[in-house]
């Protein structure tokens, strides 16, 4: 037997010089088992002719006694036995029985007995030659089960090192079948993938159809098998189901086969936790690139805009004229979203890179939300804050926490309608301090609610006429989740919409 992968190791050599012998006695067992009719008669007649001849040289020749031939006829129907197998020994203990009435019990040479001692003695015979050759057979049987055995824990051995010689998991079910034929001496072997649909085959009978292995993978028998059809067996893990597994010849045991299918289940299991494995790292590293290249291209728009707006500022000092002024005022307008577009971009890079460290402190709700909408209060901007007494202190990164409750704030103010206040609401739970903020604007359906927390995504009532990059959004989601929070969204369409996130507690004293 040769194992793919350790042929030049003294390992694999001794393995192979090991497993020769069993491999060539469970063969010759085999053989033996599989014998035909036509053998059995024959050797019955070799046996006839052997304990007749011997007989007739015990009488004329040797002149043996009755016990001598009895204890010789024993040895013959043991051999019978030990070398071809029960129908021989059974032969040779009846014609044995025959021989020893005709030529030793008397009347001689005749059949039939005269003294009641010899029914005894002959009767005896009888007995222990029939017992002692179905003994001989269970030794030998027993004696092939645990060879067969010894030769199947090999090749189950020797499969699992090839099974797990790794590849991707379309390669490994594609060398499934060829492994278990090379190993196991199968005419023909076909695996069915159940994840990628895919059947792959090995062996020259291919008489195991799709239909079948389909069938067969979605079953929770352990194996099915009539006659000489292919014998199938689901390959599964636990309660998953893998694929299908058939083999054309089914001269493998019922433990060797499922003992197979365990094998090739954790074979492709293990193979598909690497595929994901190197998947998520190949995400990963590209995610960190994009977010590389996006942090770099932002911080290079950054300088010309500044520029930009610095001589906008400039241009509109010195008093221009009315059309003049117009048209500065809208540059400056632009050039301040295109700003704030870009530090969004800046900061979406940072989060998804995970390159942000939070600079945590202690601070009280009100500050961070007072300071946050501080601003867009002093232009005229309504809210509605209503905040308990007695709100525990958190632990945040201020700046970037201020930044959430800017957007989130932002995004409610952009689908308010008009003259309308955006609430600011606060409350503790189990996991923190709870902030809300509460529009009265259009609502969002619920196939939008799970989509509005993704990248660049835009709510459906705001397409075409506000504006904004669908960052803001994503950007508190980042941070939130920074800080082991969560955010979500309550909302009916028609009813406006609820936006809240947590925050943690914090055991210190609030800086005032």
């Amino acid at each position: 037997m040769k194992i793919k992968g350790y042929n030049n190791s003294s390992q694999s050599q001794s393995f192979r010089v090991h497993a020769a012998g069993p491999i060539i006695a469970s063969s010759r067992l085999f053989r033996m088992e599989k014998r035909s009719w036509a053998i059995v008669l024959l050797r019955s007649a070799i046996l006839a002719a052997a304990l007749t001849s011997l007989s007739a040289i015990y009488v004329y020749t040797v002149r043996a006694n009755s016990t001598t031939a009895a204890l010789t006829f024993l040895l013959v129907a043991l051999a019978s036995a030990t070398l071809w197998g029960l129908p021989e020994a059974i032969f040779a203990s009846i014609w044995s029985m025959l021989c020893l009435d005709f030529f030793f019990l008397p009347p001689v040479p005749a059949l039939g007995i005269e003294d009641p001692q010899n029914w005894v003695a002959w009767c005896t015979f009888v007995i222990t030659s029939l017992v002692t050759s179905e003994l001989s057979t269970r030794m030998k049987k027993r004696a092939y089960e645990a060879t067969q055995r010894q030769q199947e824990i090999e090749r189950l051995y020797a499969l699992s090192c090839s099974l797990m010689q790794g590849g991707t998991a379309v390669e490994l079910a594609q060398r499934i079948p060829e492994r278990i034929v090379e190993n196991f001496g199968c005419r023909a072997v076909a695996f069915f993938d159940l994840v990628s649909g895919q059947l792959h085959r090995a062996g020259d009978r291919p008489e195991i159809s799709e239909a079948m292995l389909v069938e067969a993978a979605n079953s929770s028998e352990l194996w099915r098998a009539s006659g000489k059809s292919p014998a199938l067996v689901p390959v599964r893990l636990g309660a998953t189901a893998i694929g299908g597994m058939g083999f054309g010849e089914p001269s493998i045991s019922r433990p060797a086969m499922q003992s197979i299918a365990n094998l090739v289940a954790l074979a492709m299991d293990r193979a598909r936790k690497q595929d994901a494995a190197g998947q998520a790292e190949g995400a990963r590293r590209h995610q960190e690139l994009k977010s590389m290249l996006l942090d770099a291209l932002a911080h290079e728009f950054q300088t010309p805009l500044t520029s930009i707006r610095a001589g906008i500022g400039a241009m509109l000092a010195e008093s221009p004229g009315r059309d003049q002024r117009e048209w500065l005022e809208i540059m400056d307008e632009e050039s301040r979203r295109l700003s704030a577009m870009m530090a969004e971009t800046i900061q979406m890079a940072r989060l998804e890179a995970e390159h942000v460290d939070l600079d945590m402190q202690t601070h009280t709700v009100e500050d961070l939300i007072y300071s946050s909408l501080e601003k867009e209060m002093a232009s005229g901007v309504q809210f509605e804050i209503d905040l308990p007494p007695n709100l525990p202190p958190v632990s945040v990164d201020a700046g970037l926490i201020r930044l959430v409750i800017r957007q989130v704030a932002g995004n409610a103010l952009k689908y308010s309608h008009p003259g309308v206040p955006v609430s600011v609401r606060a409350h503790t739970d189990d996991t923190g301090v709870v902030v809300s903020v509460i529009d009265r604007g259009p609502g969002i359906s619920s196939d939008e609610q799970d989509r509005i927390f993704e990248n660049y995504y835009r709510g459906k009532q705001g397409r075409g006429h506000l504006t904004g990059m669908g960052m803001g959004l994503p950007i508190a989601r980042k941070v939130v989740e920074a800080h082991n929070g969560r955010i979500w969204v309550e909302s009916r369409p028609g009813e406006g919409a609820t936006f809240s996130f947590t925050l943690p507690f914090s055991h210190e004293e609030a800086n005032v």
